[in-house]
């Protein structure tokens, strides 16, 4: 995603707007740190660069402008990779389409672990930043579409008991509905 594909500052969900103490208590469950980067400064780690979280080893960089999705998504390759690969990880975390999906889906559950966020919100904002899906959408990606990235998680034991029932999502409007 170059930076004339970014979108403007107010159309997903910043890490400013949430509680960092809870980023925070959901990285330290899979072993990971947040280490937050001073306004308008490099984000360490960072695959596409400007307001994009970075990965380094056990930690996981970020602004107060950084997406939240964009958080998560970088969180969730961390906590998808192996014990003996997370350590050599430096920017570029996936090995696999596999595991990229995995990191998707886990990135959308984790969106429920943090209050005011949701799954929801998650894949709304996924769409937003331009990810794309077969189905159109990451919300019909996930529901209908995703089955090998969710066992992908639950053969790994990478799928939080918590978070065994899959978030819920508000009907999709049918063909010829808003």
């Amino acid at each position: 995603m170059d930076s004339a594909n970014v979108p403007s500052t107010g159309d997903v969900l910043r890490l400013a707007s949430i509680d960092l103490d809870a980023v925070r208590a959901l990285l330290a469950r899979y072993g990971l740190t947040l280490e937050c980067v001073a306004e308008g400064a490099p984000i360490p780690g960072s695959y596409w660069g400007e307001t994009e979280a970075g990965v380094i080893g056990h930690k996981v960089y970020a602004r107060a402008d950084t997406p939240v999705h964009s958080l998560l998504h970088e969180a969730c390759h961390l906590i998808v990779a192996p014990d003996e690969k997370r350590a050599t990880i430096h920017t570029d975390a996936s090995d696999s389409q596999a595991e990229e999906d995995a990191t998707c889906y886990l990135q959308i559950v984790l969106g429920d672990a943090l209050p005011g966020v949701g799954s929801a919100r998650i894949a709304d904002d996924m769409d937003r930043w331009g990810y794309t899906f077969r189905l159109g959408s990451a919300r019909a990606w996930f529901e209908h579409d995703a089955e090998d990235a969710r066992a992908w998680l639950i053969h790994r034991n990478l799928l939080p008991r918590a978070f065994s029932r899959l978030p819920r999502f508000s009907p999709l409007p049918r063909a010829g509905e808003g």
